[in-house]
């Protein structure tokens, strides 16, 4: 995919299911800390944790965050072209620590950069030439992350170039 062409808000997307795994409390607390800075998330999929998410979500009174629902491939494809990064996964599960995500890969054939967390299973296959690691369970590490990138278009190119190859 070729880049967004909108290049007035800085656009993340998240997709995946609702379940601790996926951390998806730590970036609805990373656009908190990020509200004033001109990006936009967006979270599609569905799951067991969804009341606690949308409890969150009012709770912290975001308005740069966009739910979507669940969502078939296509879907996700289209609102991939409009994104100019995808987030992995970064809760504090067990299991966190041992998978990488399909969605991680279909990202980087997507030809985004990623970011997800430094785990013992993604430094088996990425390093940090080809995939944005941050701590896991640590909204403010992603924060800054998101920052840098969105900051930093070289970066940004150099990570969907190098993760596209690595993919």
């Amino acid at each position: 995919l070729p880049p967004p062409e909108d290049e007035n808000k800085f656009n993340i997307l998240f997709f995946g299911t609702f379940i601790p795994l996926q951390g998806i409390k730590y970036i609805l607390q990373a656009a908190k800390i990020l509200e004033d800075q001109n990006i936009k998330f967006v979270i599609i999929g569905d799951g067991q944790e969804k009341v606690s998410i949308l409890d969150s979500y009012r709770q912290l009174n975001l308005k740069n965050i966009e739910f979507k629902g669940k969502m078939p491939s296509r879907g996700i494809l289209t609102e991939a072209k409009k994104c100019h990064l995808c987030l992995g996964i970064f809760g504090d599960t067990p299991k966190t620590a041992l998978v990488i995500p399909n969605k991680v890969y279909e990202s980087l054939a997507m030809r985004r950069p990623v970011i997800s967390s430094d785990t013992s299973a993604c430094r088996e296959l990425f390093s940090d030439d080809n995939l944005m690691m941050v701590r896991p369970a640590d909204s403010e590490s992603l924060a800054k992350a998101i920052l840098e990138l969105k900051n930093n278009s070289d970066l940004r190119g150099k990570l969907v170039e190098n993760g596209y190859n690595k993919f």
